[in-house]
């Protein structure tokens, strides 16, 4: 398969408002961080992976076709950017199918309540069927397995696509999950937002910790904040970790 980073950003995304600190003021492109996205295809089938509020920009140039969302969570960096697919549904006449959890769907029809009330469309509406994650073995030609982190005190999913690990959002793996990934995951995304310790986020210390005892071939962290700059970061991985970038594209 083929993986695009599409936002490498925490929610505030970088540069973040009013900040003119060096990562924010920085002239790398990598340090310029839309909210978090990730791109799968394979057999010219595409899976997004979340909609951040950037979702326009990020897919503008790259793809028009979008085949299948899997949601991780509703918070505003996963979700709010749904309404641009309604471009894709009027384009390929078609519903778009999203996989989440029973409680990710309540919670994203309660945001996007319009959707769901017949009401004028104006420049339209997007064309949502949900599916439920936890009885899905295969997304078009993808092998999928969800399974359950925690982001702070809150579980949400995290997914097995084949045998790339996709943990958007954690600070905490419990151990059956640790050795579900470790069993049939050979390469992993995972976020690391910071050096320092936070209640919500992998550390880029428990990143790197969790990547190398789950027997990761390669290793991949995003959901970066302003507090990291691309090229330091990069100086102190291993080199079977790298620091993920909006743009980024690897196989695998």
């Amino acid at each position: 398969m083929r993986v695009t980073i599409l936002g490498s950003g925490t929610s505030t995304g970088v540069p973040v408002i009013g900040c003119t600190c060096r990562v924010c003021s920085s002239a790398d492109k990598r340090d310029k961080r839309t909210r978090p996205g990730v791109l799968l295809t394979k057999e010219d089938f595409n899976i997004l992976i979340d909609a951040s509020q950037e979702l326009r920009l990020q897919l503008i140039n790259r793809t028009d076709k979008i085949d299948a969302i899997i949601i991780t969570h509703a918070h505003a960096d996963h979700i709010f950017g749904l309404d641009d697919t309604r471009v894709i549904s009027m384009r390929y006449n078609k519903e778009i199918p999203i996989y989440c959890s029973n409680e990710t769907r309540l919670e994203i029809m309660g945001v996007y309540s319009y959707v769901f009330k017949n009401t004028q469309e104006g420049g339209g509406k997007p064309r949502f069927k949900f599916i439920d994650i936890s009885h899905v073995e295969n997304i078009g030609p993808f092998a999928v397995k969800s399974f359950k982190v925690y982001h702070g005190k809150l579980k949400i999913d995290a997914y097995l696509l084949d045998r790339l690990a996709i943990v958007m959002d954690a600070s905490y793996i419990g151990k059956d999950e640790r050795k579900l990934i470790r069993e049939n995951a050979e390469s992993i995304i995972i976020n690391g937002l910071r050096m320092m310790p936070h209640t919500t986020h992998f550390s880029i210390s428990e990143s790197l910790f969790l990547i190398k005892s789950l027997k990761m071939k390669k290793g991949y962290i995003l959901h970066l904040s302003h507090d990291l700059k691309h090229e330091e970061l990069e100086r102190l991985l291993p080199e079977n970790i790298f620091a993920g970038y909006d743009g980024m594209e690897f196989d695998a």
